[in-house]
């Protein structure tokens, strides 16, 4: 009986080491989807940029004050207090414009709130932040199960967003948490900041 139990110990030793010299040489996975952050680079007049969005993306911090001529309905907020309309989205890219970031904010009634202001995570009223690699925009359709080029969260889940100031349409405020794209690639985001100037459009009136 002790030589069998000295036989299965040995059997047991030799899985052992074959199964960890197998996992050893099996390569390990390289997540390719956020080689773009690798790139971006911060631009002296960047840091010195009256408007921008900002923040820590995996480590890496990045600044986005680029504004594009595009850009017309972003940065602008839209009211129509018949149809209860509440609607905010901001938008900046990198310099380079190939990396753009934006929040919607749905319902968040931001200046009749008392500052500073959590966004929650109701179903009517809540904040959606989008990281977008531009340059691979036409490798899937957005929104596909392949979109891997789209990053994005809502205060629903894990993404924080606190407005702190509003004073002349200027939106001020922090953001962290996590954001993902549909291929199930995450992004850690800390010490994110925002101040970007919107214009305020009342539907009621057109």
């Amino acid at each position: 009986m002790r030589n069998l139990s000295s036989v299965l110990w040995v059997f047991a030793m030799i899985m052992l080491a074959n199964s960890c010299e197998k996992a050893s040489l099996e390569p390990e996975t390289i997540d390719h989807s956020k080689d773009f952050l690798k790139e971006l680079k911060i631009d002296r007049s960047d840091r010195s940029s009256a408007e921008f969005i900002r923040g820590e993306f995996d480590g890496k911090l990045i600044y986005f004050t680029f504004k594009s001529d595009n850009d017309r309905g972003w940065n602008t907020q839209f009211v129509n207090q018949s149809l209860e309309l509440d609607q905010i989205s901001i938008v900046r890219a990198d310099q380079t414009n190939s990396v753009s970031i934006a929040f919607y904010f749905q319902q968040a009634n931001i200046f009749n709130r008392k500052l500073p202001y959590f966004v929650p995570a109701g179903e009517g009223e809540f904040a959606e932040l989008v990281l977008m690699n531009l340059r691979n925009t036409g490798s899937f359709i957005q929104g596909s199960a392949q979109d891997d080029f789209t990053f994005w969260q809502t205060t629903s889940n894990a993404l924080k967003i606190q407005i702190s100031s509003v004073a002349d349409y200027t939106l001020e405020g922090t953001f962290e948490g996590y954001i993902r794209s549909n291929t199930g690639s995450t992004i850690l985001v800390k010490n994110g900041r925002f101040r970007i100037k919107i214009n305020v459009v009342d539907i009621n009136d057109q």
